[in-house]
């Protein structure tokens, strides 16, 4: 039996962070936190120096320390993206390892928003509340800000900006020492980034929900640990309150620490962009973290808690499928026939629930290259992939993605010289197979007649056989089912056989 107690830490820009938690009933044990400053380190030097990776690793020692005082067994060390980056991370991975016994693995952005918009909408659910009408949520980490959008609380859409106070602060630094005005050069720095995402928004009155902007947070609750609504009339106040107000007022007033003052400002103007061009009504400053999200996700992969994590991330696919205008009647049925195959299969591939999720998105978007042009499609497959940000994914399992969409077609996985050869043999397995599969459920529609309406499929000692129910010719599917077959049984080692049953007037 799974434990019921976890171990979550979490090292971003600012700090470590360790929760221990109760995945049964939600309850927090322990929870710490270790201030570090790793800005200058992350966005001036692009590397982690020696006395910051020993700040780490101090900090983490304590950490672990604690988790044996309370016998925590299962424990994780997760790492936001900006410290990802750094031109030093494997070499900081290792020492971190080596010093601690701690394994990082490490988030992408898409992720980190990921689990915070999870965790808010799952305190939504528990209030039994409902989100009406369009309501954006965004995330602001120190270097990033991602907004995703909902509309009657159903994910339509999400797009990030490399932009967060920290890295606006850092990149500004020496203008600010030239600039008269420092407003005014962070409102034009700001306007530029965002320029983007003000040509893709709609002009429809919105709520807001803000998570992880910490300066701004505090400014409004006053350094207590709850949520707060807003209009915008109330931020527009707040703001004009702040614009020049010294360092010694925010940390007195409002109790903002030394390393959060260089921040206010440039998260202050930031939001107010971004609640513009969304065209916010009401702001709700929400206290969900990532850490709260990723505890969420362990406990409903541990069991103890039932929800489906990923309908976004299988919308935003959809959303990428129809902008880039692939083939809905070929898409669904390739998708249909790659997860009944994986289903049927599971005995022999013994892949889990995570690996069918990035058949399935793989399968929506293996012909997303079309757009580029016809030939060699699933080259530009995966690039196009590779270079998305799909929502909940790791860049791991992105690049995962993309190469099933690449060997979806004719290539065979290390026959070229592609990142496939660079990856770790276990992700190289996990490509090849979900390729063969995906591979298979292409063949039967290859001429994107939808033919074939339905298979059975049967696996045997020393082979599999598929049978394709069908009133049509098969001629074309067969001929190229013996070409596509041919990575399958060589990943495998199975032999693979089409065969025909047609549908009798009862459906049968």
């Amino acid at each position: 039996m799974a434990s019921r107690y976890f171990g979550a830490i979490i090292l971003n820009v600012v700090g470590l962070e360790l929760r221990i938690a109760d995945l049964k009933t939600g309850e927090t044990l322990e929870h710490v936190q270790k201030n570090l400053q790793l800005s200058d380190d992350i966005y001036n030097q692009n590397a982690l120096s020696v006395d910051s990776v020993n700040q780490i690793v101090d900090g983490l020692r304590g950490f672990v320390q604690l988790l044996h005082d309370y016998r925590i067994k299962d424990f994780q060390l997760w790492s936001s993206q900006a410290i990802s980056n750094v031109k030093n991370a494997d070499f900081v991975a290792d020492q971190l390892y080596m010093h601690t016994g701690l394994s990082v693995e490490w988030l992408s952005l898409s992720q980190e928003t990921f689990f915070r918009v999870q965790e808010v909408l799952h305190r939504v659910r528990q209030s039994q509340e409902k989100l009406k009408g369009i309501t954006y949520i965004i995330s602001i980490t120190s270097g990033d800000t991602m907004i995703v959008k909902l509309d009657d609380g159903k994910f339509t859409a999400n797009q990030s900006f490399s932009l967060g106070p920290a890295k606006i602060a850092e990149d500004l630094e020496s203008l600010f020492q030239e600039a008269p005005n420092s407003t005014g050069v962070l409102n034009d720095y700001i306007a530029s980034k965002l320029n983007d995402f003000n040509r893709s928004t709609n002009q429809k009155p919105s709520n807001v929900i803000l998570v992880g902007t910490l300066p701004l947070k505090n400014l409004i609750t006053h350094g207590k640990d709850d949520s707060k609504e807003l209009v915008f009339n109330e931020f527009e106040e707040l703001q004009d309150s702040l614009i020049n107000a010294s360092g010694q007022f925010l940390a007195e007033h409002y109790g903002i620490e030394n390393q959060y003052l260089p921040l206010v400002l440039p998260e202050i103007l930031l939001l107010k962009h971004l609640l513009i061009l969304t065209n916010a009504q009401k702001i709700n400053l929400s206290n969900a973290s990532m850490l709260d999200g990723l505890i969420l996700n362990q406990a409903v992969q541990h069991g103890f808690l039932k929800r489906d994590l990923f309908k976004q991330t299988i919308k935003q696919a959809e959303n990428l499928a129809r902008h880039y205008r692939i083939e809905p009647k070929h898409q669904q049925l390739v998708t249909d026939l790659a997860l009944h195959l994986f289903d049927q299969l599971k005995p022999m591939h013994q892949m889990g629930k995570r690996e069918r999720l990035l058949l399935k998105v793989a399968a929506i978007l293996h012909d997303c290259g079309n757009y580029i042009g016809g030939h060699d499609h699933y080259i530009h497959s995966e690039y196009i992939i590779r270079n998305s940000d799909i929502f909940g994914l790791s860049k791991l399992e992105t690049e995962i993605v993309a190469l099933v969409s690449r060997y979806h077609s004719v290539q065979t996985p290390g026959n070229d010289y592609s990142s496939f050869t660079q990856m770790p043999v276990a992700q190289r397995i996990i490509v090849a197979k979900l390729a063969a599969i995906l591979r298979l459920a292409d063949a039967l529609d290859d001429d994107r007649q939808q033919k074939i309406k339905d298979i059975i499929v049967s696996l045997k000692p020393k082979k599999v056989i598929i049978t394709a129910k069908s009133n049509e010719r098969l001629s074309f599917e067969n001929w190229v089912f013996k070409t596509k077959s041919q990575f399958f049984t060589e990943t495998f080692g199975l032999k693979v056989t089409l065969k025909q049953r047609r549908i009798q007037a009862n459906g049968k």
